[in-house]
């Protein structure tokens, strides 16, 4: 045995001789690579996170993760989208798959942001910000009341607009979830007499609620309005709305910091009764607002040319460029799913992964805003009619040290 040993290790040396000598495999420090893997996008981040321990917690205690293309929408940060009469993921991350996950046991969910989520219980009617990723979670104070002639409709936040803000203030140790959030309350106050924006606003970098404060809508025209201030847009420090009086549509743009707003009147064609449904987006990340509407077979956009906004909108896709779509997957039951409820439904828009939900009875697919092409479609009967949802899209920073997560 010895002998053999000797024969094979002389073997290797004649075999490296004639070879020329081995080359080792450069390497580099480890923070290096963390570096490289912070400012990539984030299927690299995670899998170098995966490799090691070492990595991993490298990551995990990283100052910052600039992304690579920060300015573009980031489709992979789109998990799925919350079901709004419960608490339930519709987790379709999987390619031929959609799965229910519960998220909380109790509650509605009434806004999401970097990978919280804010919910009103059924129990106790309070508000509470969970992260789904950790199943942890914080219930915030009770609210307090809007002024008198304020109708508190919590169930459907029809008249009342919630809005989550992560990060900001001093995110320390301390910080919920390792960073802090916000949550606003906003009530459009539309009549003869009053045209104001009144605000209520829970930091958990103090634990309180604040006052209620009122930003003024001087240039807001109309004696009511037709719905609620309905789904907040939120773009770094400013929250959008859309709002639609008796005799005109609205912008609404608020900065947080300040309670500054901005009110811009849209297009007289947008005010036209023949939109089903219309919805707040952008063309790419922090870009120029779009407003999204559809008229049952077609959706439409209308956008900002230099400072004005188009006087008509833009065909952005139609229920026969779905068809092709379907064909081209090779979807059997084509004219099942596309015959529905005879209309398309704008769901909801997530603004970090650029992704339009839309749907077509229990049907759902998935609009890329940059190609402005289906990208990929699901159907569950259980999700039929389920037309209010709110999209969930992954905070990277505490995605990563969270493997062990069933989400």
């Amino acid at each position: 045995m010895p002998g053999s040993a000797a024969a094979v290790a002389a073997g290797r040396s004649r075999t490296q001789s004639t070879r020329g000598p081995r080359q080792t495999a450069a390497s580099l420090p480890l923070d290096v690579l963390v570096d490289i893997a912070t400012r990539s996008d984030p299927t690299t981040l995670v899998r170098c996170a995966a490799t090691c321990v070492d990595m991993r917690c490298r990551i995990k205690d990283g100052t910052g993760l600039r992304l690579r293309h920060s300015d573009r929408f980031v489709p992979s940060l789109l998990r799925g989208h919350l079901i709004f009469k419960y608490v339930f993921l519709v987790d379709s991350t999987a390619q031929d798959a959609t799965r229910l996950r519960r998220v909380t046991s109790d509650g509605i969910p009434l806004a999401s942001r970097d990978g919280l989520v804010l919910v009103l219980t059924r129990v106790g009617r309070e508000l509470r910000v969970c992260d789904p990723a950790t199943g942890s979670s914080q219930t915030l104070p009770p609210r307090p009341a809007f002024p008198v002639g304020v109708v508190d409709r919590m169930d459907a936040g029809r008249y009342i607009s919630y809005v989550l803000l992560v990060g900001g203030g001093d995110d320390s140790k301390g910080a919920a979830f390792g960073r802090h959030f916000q949550v606003v309350m906003a009530y459009l106050e539309l009549s003869l007499n009053r045209r104001v924006l009144q605000l209520l606003t829970f930091s958990s970098e103090h634990g309180v609620w604040g006052r209620c404060t009122e930003a003024r809508a001087h240039n807001l025209c109309g004696s009511y309005l037709q719905r609620g201030l309905g789904r907040a847009l939120v773009i770094g420090g400013t929250v959008h709305w859309l709002a639609m009086s008796d005799t005109s549509a609205y912008l609404l743009k608020l900065h947080v910091k300040t309670a500054h707003l901005t009110v811009t009147m849209l297009p007289k064609s947008f005010g036209c009764t023949e939109w089903d449904s219309h919805l707040l987006a952008t063309s790419s990340a922090g870009a120029t607002l779009i407003v999204l509407v559809t008229n049952g077979r077609k959706i439409w956009s209308w956008s900002k040319q230099t400072s004005k906004w188009q006087q008509r909108p833009e065909a952005v896709i139609d229920k026969d460029a779905i068809s092709r779509f379907l064909d081209k997957e090779g979807r059997g039951n084509n004219q099942v799913i596309m015959r529905g409820k005879g209309t398309l439904g704008l769901v909801c828009f997530a603004e970090r992964s650029g992704i339009v939900l839309i749907t077509s009875g229990c049907t759902f697919f998935w609009l890329d805003l940059r190609s402005m092409e289906i990208v990929r479609c699901f159907s569950d009967s259980r999700l039929r009619d389920m037309d209010k949802n709110i999209p969930y899209e992954v905070n990277l920073t505490e995605w990563v040290p969270t493997f062990r997560s069933t989400l």
